[in-house]
């Protein structure tokens, strides 16, 4: 058999061959491999076809060679196509995952986690162009008695059904999330103080006047807010600070309404 490894097939068409490939080098995915296979397929029947090869006694050894070459292809396929799926799974686990380290089981609303990061992006975006917003902290007055009268299973109803009803009566970029136990924490991002405050008083009568119905019991349900604006030079540590304190002087002021922070 004449030609070296590094001559190249000739004619596209098949009638003229004068050697190997110049290398067999396998190509990242099972889509390249299986090219691949192909293309060693079509070589050896061209091969076969051309009189100058067909009888060459060495022909028979390399089709034994080629197809050992296909079956380990073949092998390798499989082997790829295993990875493939599990890249892909592991992709996705981690996705899953990060959605899990970031989302309150019971409300689906974000955690603390995601709050948190969120908030100390708007700080960044801040020293970038200036920008402002707003934080509402919230709890629901006297949660421990709806425990007590109704019971666990009707406190977490309240929970899941505040938790909706102020991610549907916010814009789709604040961010409410979950602070821990009855507490909920929104960022109102562009947001003065004075929006933050209507924005908070709309909840509040929002909550005030719905109807929460847990196996035919009645439950009323009122929040106690804190409202505080981003002031200049603050971390977000000293933000949520503020709305929490302004959250305490709603509550001992009465309950059931607003307060702003000091």
């Amino acid at each position: 058999m004449t030609g070296s490894a590094d001559s190249e097939v000739g004619n596209s068409g098949g009638t003229t061959v004068t050697g190997l490939p110049r290398r067999w080098a396998l190509r990242r995915g099972t889509m390249g491999m299986m090219l691949q296979e192909q293309k060693l397929q079509d070589w050896v029947a061209r091969l076969a076809a051309n009189e100058d090869y067909a009888d060459h006694p060495l022909m028979q050894e390399f089709r034994a060679l080629a197809n050992d070459h296909m079956k380990l292809m073949r092998q390798l396929t499989k082997i790829a196509k295993i990875s493939d799926r599990m890249q892909t799974d592991t992709r996705q686990m981690a996705r899953t995952l990060h959605a899990a380290s970031q989302t309150d089981p019971l409300t689906d609303l974000p955690n603390r986690r995601q709050m948190i990061e969120r908030l100390e992006s708007e700080l960044c975006s801040i020293s970038r162009n200036g920008s402002g917003f707003a934080l509402i902290m919230l709890d629901i007055d006297h949660f421990k008695d709806v425990n007590d009268a109704f019971g666990h299973a009707a406190g977490d109803h309240v929970l899941v059904e505040t938790a909706g009803l102020l991610r549907r009566n916010l814009r789709l970029h604040d961010l409410c999330a979950r602070w821990g136990g009855e507490e909920f924490l929104i960022l109102l991002p562009g947001s003065d103080q004075i929006q933050a405050e209507t924005v908070a008083e709309k909840l509040r009568q929002l909550i005030a006047h719905h109807p929460f119905v847990h196996q035919d019991s009645s439950i009323t349900v009122t929040l106690s807010l804190g409202v505080a604006s981003y002031r200049q030079g603050q971390t977000a540590d000293a933000c949520i600070q503020a709305a929490d304190d302004a959250l305490y002087i709603a509550k001992r002021a009465g309950r059931n309404r607003w307060a702003a922070a000091a």
